[in-house]
């Protein structure tokens, strides 16, 4: 995969920026813009393309889109990728997904194109706005510019730009096929998308109110006041899976640092390009919180109940992210004479498939590599198939068992 002026990839970069791509990441351990040959690029851009989606999703698609029939079991392997409980309406749901990915990522690449011309030619122009499109809508965080999108800190439209293609591909497709589905029958969205909605708003408000409290006088320093505020919704946005930064992430406070993994952690929505625990997981965590502090018994949202299944299940979420975490940052801190912030840093971006680093990923050792690729497979695939594996139900194996009360807290 390397240019043919540098040295070619060990077996083992070329696995991590494999897996990277696929698992929509955006750790690099090579400049991707500078040590990747133009068809390496695509190459990667492909694999970008088809983790987004998911690979279950577009080799399900081949067959579909050559006229064939899919049967259960393909729709069976397909409802996890597309975030439903259900195999029912898995086509009519990937057909909606397919439209949509072709339609956001047209448009991107429309506006980041006239963006790019101010300072590039056509072809040139026409490249950047293509990989980065597809790369921002995936939640990759892939960039051809070395110093990724750093040197667009002082301009409002190629932020602007990546951030609503993020914000677009984080809000996970049973939501735009909720959406459609209301405007067409002209019926209420459901619980569900309303707290994708909220969560995702609160987020990105919150954390770009806080990254201008930290930052105002610290790395966003010598920008006028209104590209402060962008530049902090940006750094609000991009840690919820994306991975692109206008502002080095070394440059940025202790604060900040601890509310970037926390944004990471957090992630994108359900069925969506991007990973974590996701944001509907924290919303109903919250919501039972409430609840219990308010002296309800069950936890409610807009006037429905959260089922017993879908709390536990949250919880179970949480709890194995939060193992993985510290059992992965404990081994990576064993062998490897990196600092602490940024080793935990850097498991939390593999992880949660964000693509963010404090720039020691090149330098780690094969072994520390093999960690995060290990990381990235499971926050991308290996972390949503148990969570489902879970949900397999066996009623006849039930039993009900006498409650025992427990001192907690």
């Amino acid at each position: 995969m390397a240019n043919a002026s540098f040295k070619p990839l060990s077996f083992v970069d070329a696995l991590f920026t494999a897996t990277s791509a696929t698992c929509v990441t955006g750790l690099i351990v090579v400049d991707t813009g500078r040590d990747l040959s133009f068809i390496s690029q695509w190459i990667v851009l492909l694999l970008i393309q088809l983790g987004g989606i998911g690979v279950m999703t577009f080799t399900t698609a081949l067959p579909l889109l050559a006229g064939q029939r899919i049967g259960l079991r393909q729709r069976m392997l397909m409802k996890g990728g597309l975030g439903m409980e259900t195999p029912s309406g898995a086509v009519r749901l990937l057909i909606q997904v397919l439209k949509l990915t072709v339609f956001a990522e047209a448009l991107g690449v429309l506006f980041l194109f006239f963006a790019f011309l101010q300072s590039d030619r056509p072809l040139r122009a026409a490249h950047l706005a293509v990989f980065h499109t597809i790369s921002a809508f995936c939640n990759a965080g892939f960039s051809l510019f070395s110093d990724n999108l750093e040197s667009f800190a002082a301009t409002w439209a190629v932020p602007g730009i990546i951030m609503a293609l993020i914000v677009a591909g984080g809000l996970g497709f049973p939501f735009y096929a909720e959406v459609a589905s209301s405007l067409r029958t002209r019926r209420k969205l459901s619980p569900y998308s309303k707290l994708v909605v909220l969560v995702t708003l609160v987020l990105i408000a919150s954390g770009g109110l806080l990254f201008s409290v930290t930052e105002w006088n610290n790395a966003l320093k010598g920008l006028s006041p209104g590209l402060k505020v962008w530049n902090a919704l940006f750094c609000a946005v991009t840690p919820r899976t994306a991975g692109f930064d206008t502002i080095n992430v070394n440059a940025l406070s202790s604060a900040s640092i601890l509310l970037t993994i926390l944004l990471m952690i957090v992630g994108a929505s359900s069925g969506s390009t991007g990973g974590g625990v996701k944001v509907t997981t924290i919303g109903v965590l919250f919501a039972t919180m409430w609840s219990h502090l308010r002296g309800r018994e069950d936890a409610v949202l807009w006037g429905r109940a959260i089922s017993h299944t879908v709390l536990i299940r949250s919880i179970s979420m949480v709890l194995i992210y939060l193992l993985t975490l510290f059992f992965s940052s404990f081994i990576l801190l064993l062998i490897e004479p990196f600092p602490f912030r940024c080793l935990v840093f850097e498991v939390v971006s593999a992880l949660g498939t964000v693509g963010l680093s404090m720039g020691i990923t090149g330098d780690l050792s094969p072994a520390g590599k093999l960690i995060l690729v290990a990381l990235m497979f499971w926050g991308r695939v290996g972390l949503l198939t148990f969570m489902y594996s879970l949900l397999k139900k066996d009623h006849e194996g039930n039993v009900s068992y006498p409650e025992a009360t427990f001192i907690v807290g």
